[in-house]
């Protein structure tokens, strides 16, 4: 795929509750996050992503918040985080706790 030499080796991960998916990706130094993630092809192999842009995923980087994926460059070891939109208001999931405790 690229010149080992110029080339960084990091992971695209993504989980459901029933699927996890890591892929490895080798690819050229410079590369952003959104390059990484389409060149592990994992919006085209899951489901839920196929009639998602690339620009509306919600991004992370070990567990950080990417802001701008497609400006920031991915470096060596660094692992990609699908994120998949909340089921519940963390909020209302405590109060509904907090409910079932009384």
């Amino acid at each position: 795929m690229c010149d080992e030499a110029n080339s960084i080796t990091c992971e695209v991960a993504w989980a459901a509750p029933e699927d996890q998916y890591l892929v490895v990706v080798n690819v050229p130094m410079g590369t952003t996050v959104l390059g990484a993630l389409e060149a592990s092809g994992l919006c085209h192999r899951i489901d839920e992503l196929k009639n998602v842009t690339l620009e509306a995923l919600r991004l992370g980087i070990f567990g950080e918040h990417v802001k701008s994926p497609a400006d920031q460059t991915v470096c060596q070891g660094d692992r990609i985080e699908i994120y998949r939109p909340l089921q519940i208001d963390p909020k209302q999931a405590r109060r509904a706790r907090a409910r079932r405790k009384v």
